[in-house]
């Protein structure tokens, strides 16, 4: 007789049977899956800080939160319609003697790139950055807003 095993959405299953195989594919992707992103562990870590994307009017607004970032330890770089932001937090002096029980911040270099949707106007990007939240505001180019096109009747 056929065992019927029940699927629980977002649970890999686990049939602890030698001569175990799965029901297919999927099953084995998706444990591979969440091994390599953990379910979002990455982000609670904080090795990738999280960010807005979105059009505003005529303008593309990038919010990213930047948490313990020093502003001088912080390059934002503009090349060929992709946007970088390049950040690194530094750990502070610690005493040889210290014992750590538990550590959930982290230290090091941070890289993010966005490819833009649209051309930007570079010399009129225009950023600021207070309290770990990073804005930016970059205007789309002339050259890749609407036009309206007139017809002309010979």
């Amino acid at each position: 007789m056929t065992e019927i095993i029940r699927r629980h959405p977002g649970r890999v299953l686990r049939v602890l049977e030698s001569n175990y195989r799965p029901f297919n594919l999927l099953d084995e992707f998706e444990s591979i899956a969440r091994k390599a992103f953990d379910g979002g562990k990455a982000f609670r870590e904080g090795l990738v800080h999280r960010l807005d994307v979105y059009s505003e009017k005529d303008d593309l607004v990038v919010k990213a939160e930047l948490p313990g970032i020093d502003k001088e330890d912080l390059d934002i770089i503009l090349e060929n319609d992709v946007l970088t932001i390049k950040a690194e937090n530094k750990k502070g002096e610690v005493a040889d003697d210290v014992i750590y029980y538990h550590s959930e911040r982290h230290f090091g270099q941070y890289s993010r790139l966005i490819s833009l949707p649209f051309a930007v106007d570079a010399d009129k990007v225009t950023a600021s950055y207070e309290n770990g939240l990073l804005e930016m505001r970059l205007p789309k180019a002339e050259e890749a807003r609407p036009r309206k096109i007139e017809i002309n009747i010979n």
